[in-house]
């Protein structure tokens, strides 16, 4: 059975003349493993989209079928989340002991930071010291802490610093899980993407297997070979004319 399953999603914005599409008959699986990449226009409903896809949000008309043993984590890229009296090493342990469970096994705090590029010695470094790439790579270090076989990142790249960023790609490829992502920097969804859904306008969503690069290669074999159907088309039409008498 899929992770997640949609089928027939309906949601409309808005009244009459003035209603907007946001989603028009959306079917997907989300398989095992998948890193799916939620990607449009600002506004063309990816968020509400993600939101359904997790059970957040109601359609209008449709369902959605979410597998029995999910375990959902989503990266909040929200830094006010974070208590500023929180000490680096409270925020990772939930302020007991010195161990983070990681993936069901214990590993001490001191180890666990230096995978997020933090020194032992600012274990007991507040929050509020932190610089806003230190506090992005903490965000990401307690997301990851947490049981999960899906991640969701919901523009994850916005504001984090270079450093920050490849950490983020290279602990992704090495999540065991899936993972449903909105993000509009298409250098990360070629590092990360095994499939994009893209809005497509009126409601429509289409999904394309790969990267962006991919995505848009794919885009214009579709385009070409509609404009030769098309060509063909007239061709039929004027070769028949021709041979009415």
């Amino acid at each position: 059975m899929a992770l997640i399953e949609t089928k027939d999603l309906m949601k409309v914005y808005g009244l009459g003349e003035v209603s907007v599409k946001a989603l028009d008959g959306v079917n997907l699986k989300v398989e095992k493993g998948e890193f799916l990449v939620l990607a449009g226009r600002s506004g063309s409903g990816k968020t509400t989209l993600l939101k359904m896809m997790t059970g957040a949000l109601a359609p209008d008309t449709g369902e959605v079928k979410l597998g029995t043993t999910l375990q959902m984590v989503t990266l909040d890229q929200r830094r006010d989340t974070l208590k500023p009296e929180w000490s680096l090493q409270d925020a990772l342990t939930g302020g007991v002991g010195d161990l983070v469970e990681v993936n069901g096994q214990s590993r001490h705090v001191m180890s666990y930071m230096k995978d997020f590029l933090f020194a032992p010695e600012q274990a007991r470094t507040v929050v509020s010291a932190l610089s806003g790439g230190e506090r992005g790579r903490l965000l990401l270090a307690m997301a990851l802490a947490k049981p999960s076989n899906l991640l969701i990142l919901d523009e994850p790249t916005n504001d984090l610093d270079l450093e920050t960023l490849d950490l983020l790609q290279e602990m992704l490829a090495n999540y065991p899980g899936t993972a449903l992502i909105v993000s509009h920097d298409r250098d990360f969804l070629d590092r990360v993407a095994t499939s994009i859904l893209v809005f497509e306008g009126d409601g429509n969503w289409i999904e394309y297997a790969g990267g962006y690069n991919d995505m848009l290669a794919q885009r214009k074999a579709s385009v070409m070979s509609g404009q030769e159907s098309s060509q063909k088309s007239r061709s039929n039409k004027s070769a028949t004319a021709k041979l009415k008498p």
